[in-house]
């Protein structure tokens, strides 16, 4: 078979057309593999930040009594303790702050974002929590805090008590529970 100028530009252009095709279907797939990637390490950073918050009360045992009394009753706490709560507090609000970027940016699931917004509100709705919200609001971002204070105007009267999210920071006398 003589193949002729036109029949190999033929050629040579369905050939072409296939590379395209293929390349699109693999930058697809390579995309698809990225953005799965992406989201698996945000979720990781985000879970090992709240394991590092968690641990704090767990590696230094007195900063649970600490909490127990700030949360409850703000100004009974000495400024040592009111700065320890403060840093608790506020790595809390960083969390949520960052899990709403990486949610905006589809980063992570859905269930941690709402679980880290419900733990900072939580936080922000105890007696202790309101009183430092009022100024600790203002080391986080502007989106952030306005998220919590509308969370905090819409909360619901039978919404989880923040003991409910952390029982072991449960006063003994049930009389002093929030």
């Amino acid at each position: 078979m003589d193949w002729s100028i036109q029949d190999l530009g033929a050629l040579g252009e369905f050939v072409g057309s296939v590379a395209v095709l293929v390349t699109l279907i693999y930058l697809a797939y390579q995309f698809r593999q990225n953005s799965i990637i992406a989201r698996t390490a945000g979720q990781r950073e985000l879970l090992r930040g709240f394991g590092d918050w968690v641990q704090l009360t767990t590696t230094h045992p007195d900063l649970a009594n600490v909490l127990r009394k700030t949360l409850t009753d703000w100004e009974s706490a000495t400024p040592e303790e009111q700065e320890r709560a403060s840093g608790w507090m506020l790595s809390a609000g960083l969390l949520a702050e960052q899990a709403l970027y990486l949610w905006r940016e589809k980063l992570i699931y859905e269930q941690s974002y709402n679980g880290a917004i419900a733990v900072a509100v939580s936080i922000a709705s105890t007696p202790g929590g309101r009183k430092w919200w009022s100024h600790g609001r203002l080391a986080l971002g502007d989106d952030i805090s306005d998220l919590i204070d509308d969370e905090l105007a819409q909360r619901p009267a039978d919404a989880l008590s923040w003991t409910d999210i952390f029982p072991h920071l449960r006063l003994a006398d049930k009389e002093h529970t929030v």
